[in-house]
C-alpha cells in the first residue's frame, strides 16, 4: 500500500523526529510504500501588526545608527527571529533527511490535495505526537483529513494520536466542523489514557490508546542512527544525563541534589533556540545551534542515570533501561507522562522539582526490568495487532 503520513513539522524536537522515523520504519518493514508529508511550521511573524512592525522598524534603525548592530547582521525585528529559527532549525535537516523519506514542502491545501491525487495514496496515516493539540499543529484541519473528498478510497488511520492534554483545547466551533471528520477515520488510537475519553466526549468516536511508536524499535535501531553519526558527537559515559525543556532553579537544584548522592558528573543538553533577542545577528543565533539528535540518543545510551521533564525524555530512558527520574512539567500538560509512567508501573520516578530526599538505592535499583519488559512486549503485540487489523481489514 502507499501510505502517506502526517506529522508536526520536523523542527528542533528530538521525540518529534524519532517517532516520525519510527512511524515510517514501522510501516516500511511491513513491506508499504510510505512517505512523511513536509508541512511547514505556523509563521507566527504574520500575525504582528503594521503598528508593531513600525515600532520595531525604528528600534533596530536606532540601534543601528547607536553602533549596536552591523549592517550585515540586520534582518528587520519582525522577520529576525523567523530568520533565526529557520537557521537553527535547518541544522537539523540533514540528520532528518536522511534517515525520513519526505515529501516536497506542502504549504497550502489546494497542493497537499494535489500530491495525495497524484500518488495515488491508499492510506493516510495521522501521528504520532501531539497532532491534534491545536496550539501545536499548523493547521488542525489537516490533522483530521479535512481535505480528502467525500468518495476517495482512502483509509484514515489516527496512530497513537495526542492531544497534549487532559483539558479540550478545541472551541466549540471548532469541535463541531471537525466531529464529522473523525467519524471518518476506519480506526483511531491514542497514546494518552485521557485521550480515549476525550475522543468519545467530544468528538464520539471510539479510540485505544496505544503506546508511542518510538517504543516499537530496539535500543539497536537507535543505535544504528548514532553509529552513522559517531564523528559528530562525543562519548556520555560514566555521567548523569540532563535533559530538561523548561529549566528553574528548583530543576536545578535537584539535578545538583541528584549528582552528589550519585556522586557523578553531570552531562547538560539543552534547546536554547529561543534564548536570544529579537535582534539577535546571525552570529549570535548560530551559538544556539542544538546537540544532534545522534547526541541526544548516546545520552540514553552510556549515561548512568537521567534526569528530564520530557515525554520522549522519559520513553527512551526506559527504551534503554536507564534509571531516571521525571520531573513534573505541569505547563506541558502531565497527561502523557503520568499515562506511559501508569503503563509500567512506574508511577513513583514522577517528581516533584523540590524532591531533594532520594536515596542512592532507590535511585539506581528502584526500576524492575525485567516487569518493565513484560509490559513492554505485550503493549507492541497490541500495536502490531492494531497496524495489522487496520490495514488489512
Amino acid at each position: 500500500m502507499k501510505i502517506a503520513i502526517l506529522i508536526q513539522p520536523l523542527h528542533i524536537n528530538y521525540g518529534g523526529i524519532l517517532q516520525a522515523f519510527a512511524v515510517q520504519k514501522i510501516l516500511k518493514d511491513m513491506g508499504h510504500e510510505v512517505i512523511t508529508l513536509d508541512i511547514p511550521c505556523k509563521d507566527a511573524e504574520s500575525k504582528i501588526s503594521l503598528y508593531v512592525r513600525i515600532k520595531l522598524f525604528i528600534a533596530t534603525l536606532l540601534l543601528f545608527l547607536l553602533n549596536r548592530l552591523k549592517a550585515q547582521n540586520i534582518v528587520w525585528p519582525y522577520n529576525t527571529r523567523k530568520r533565526n529559527r529557520k537557521l537553527i532549525n535547518h541544522s537539523m535537516r540533514f540528520f532528518i533527511n536522511r534517515i525520513i523519506k519526505l515529501s516536497p514542502v506542502i504549504d497550502t491545501e489546494s497542493n497537499l490535495k494535489r500530491y495525495i491525487k497524484e500518488k495515488n495514496v491508499d492510506v493516510c496515516v495521522v501521528g504520532s505526537d501531539q497532532v491534534w493539540r491545536p496550539m501545536y499543529s499548523p493547521n488542525i484541519n489537516w490533522y483530521f483529513l479535512n481535505f480528502l473528498p467525500d468518495d476517495a478510497n482512502i483509509k484514515r488511520i489516527a496512530l497513537s494520536a495526542s492531544f497534549g492534554t487532559s483539558d479540550w483545547e478545541f472551541s466549540e466551533e471548532l469541535t463541531d466542523y471537525l466531529r464529522p471528520f473523525a467519524k471518518k477515520f476506519d480506526a483511531i488510537s491514542v497514546r494518552e489514557m485521557s485521550g480515549v475519553g476525550l475522543c468519545q466526549k467530544y468528538l464520539d468516536v471510539t479510540a485505544i490508546q496505544l503506546i508511542d511508536p518510538t517504543m516499537m524499535l530496539t535500543p539497536n535501531d537507535y543505535a544504528e542512527l548514532v553509529n552513522m553519526d559517531r564523528h559528530n558527537t562525543y562519548s556520555m559515559q560514566g555521567s548523569i544525563f540532563s535533559y530538561v525543556l523548561d529549566e528553574t532553579e528548583e530543576k536545578q537544584m535537584l539535578i545538583d541534589c541528584v549528582s552528589g548522592i550519585l556522586q557523578l558528573s553531570v552531562q547538560t543538553l539543552k534547546i536554547e533556540n529561543n534564548k536570544y533577542g529579537p535582534y539577535a545577528s546571525r552570529k549570535k543565533a548560530l551559538k544556539h545551534i542544538p546537540q544532534p539528535v545522534s547526541q541526544w540518543l548516546r545520552g540514553f545510551q552510556e549515561t548512568e542515570f537521567v534526569v528530564t521533564d520530557s515525554f520522549h525524555g522519559t520513553v527512551f530512558s526506559i527504551l534503554h533501561h536507564r534509571p531516571f527520574v521525571v520531573v513534573a512539567n505541569k505547563t506541558r500538560g502531565l497527561a502523557r507522562i503520568e499515562t506511559l509512567l501508569n503503563i509500567f508501573d512506574l508511577e513513583d520516578r514522577l517528581i516533584e522539582e523540590t524532591t531533594t530526599n532520594c536515596s542512592k538505592e532507590w535511585l539506581l535499583g528502584g526500576i524492575q526490568w525485567d516487569k518493565v519488559d513484560v509490559i513492554l512486549k505485550e503493549k507492541r503485540e497490541i500495536f502490531k495487532s492494531f497496524i495489522d487489523s487496520t490495514l488489512n481489514n
